[in-house]
């Protein structure tokens, strides 16, 4: 989502693809792979403990698993389908379909977080979903990392575009904890991959008030989901990444009630993302005044950029 850094691009790596007609199958996409890396970043937040009991060996253990997670790696790969119907981009007014294979690798926190973001809700709204398949593949392959010989785990990972905003995505890993367990805690952040745009929050309430604020908030996840340069390669290459990119977009305009797809044929990556994020904005706008008391203290609470991971432990 942000602008591929070398440490992301050397952490994931993505397969070759091929496009086909309606109901038949390729491998994978460039930019879907491109999308994946930038779901997450390069480093790690400061860890944070809490001790709610009176023993220490779990805190340790809480500590150590966070530690894990967060400088650990692994791979995963995961399938996902897209679908375009008349969009005039792909030069047949037919229903397009192609089969997308992801590889990627990161650390376990980073897959938790791209995890946690793989369906961004936004001023309740739903902007993407992949079906579930990213959470499928990474909940296994961060369960065999949790030290369940040494005590219950679980693992929860929350992205709120904004504190007190709900959750736009969470993710969990291993059972809840008895409500009378004796609860060791720690807590990290992970980039969402999202860009920081604090600064941009700042400005625009002092500009345009809660509206400035929503469209920084806005205007960082478009950006996110949709990179300008990535976009543009994609939508200028043939096979699946043009499919795919033409059913992101396809799919987020229908459900911010946007039209994009002339702009989207023309390859005008920069209008198409504008477009969506005036929609996208204008929810947000509604949300931030009910919530905060000024623009001022909207655009201090933005956190899009942050994803944060809980680990909880406790005895039996």
């Amino acid at each position: 989502m942000m602008s591929g850094s070398d440490g992301a691009d050397r952490r994931h790596q993505g397969g070759q693809a091929t496009g086909h007609p309606a109901d038949s199958s390729g491998s994978s996409t460039v930019l879907d792979t491109v999308v994946f890396v930038l779901l997450v970043g390069a480093a790690v937040g400061v860890l944070a403990t809490a001790d709610t009991g009176v023993h220490g060996e779990r805190t340790s253990v809480a500590e150590e698993t966070a530690d894990v997670l967060s400088t650990s790696t692994t791979g995963v790969a995961y399938s996902q389908s897209y679908i375009v119907v008349h969009n005039g981009l792909l030069g047949s007014p037919d229903r397009r379909r192609v089969s997308v294979r992801r590889k990627a690798g990161g650390t376990h926190a980073e897959l938790l977080a791209a995890a946690t973001v793989a369906t961004p809700t936004v001023a309740r709204t739903t902007l993407m979903t992949d079906g579930g398949a990213l959470e499928a593949t990474v909940r296994p392959v961060v369960r065999r990392t949790l030290p369940t010989a040494a005590a219950n785990v679980q693992v929860r990972t929350v992205w709120r575009p904004y504190e007190g905003s709900p959750p736009g995505g969470s993710f969990v890993v291993g059972d809840s904890p008895p409500r009378d367990a004796d609860i060791s805690v720690a807590t990290t952040t992970v980039p969402s991959g999202f860009p920081n745009v604090t600064a941009e929050a700042v400005e625009g309430a002092r500009s345009s008030g809660y509206h400035g604020v929503a469209m920084a908030i806005a205007e960082g996840v478009i950006r996110g989901l949709f990179p300008p340069a990535q976009t543009r390669t994609a939508l200028y290459s043939e096979g699946p990444e043009i499919v795919a990119t033409a059913a992101r977009y396809q799919r987020l305009s229908e459900r911010l009630g946007v039209e994009t797809a002339p702009l989207v044929e023309r390859r005008d990556v920069r209008a198409a993302n504008e477009r969506l994020a005036g929609a996208l904005a204008d929810r947000v706008a509604g949300e931030l005044r009910r919530t905060f008391d000024s623009p001022r203290a909207a655009a201090r609470a933005v956190r899009i950029d942050c994803v944060r991971l809980v680990v909880r432990t406790w005895s039996q």
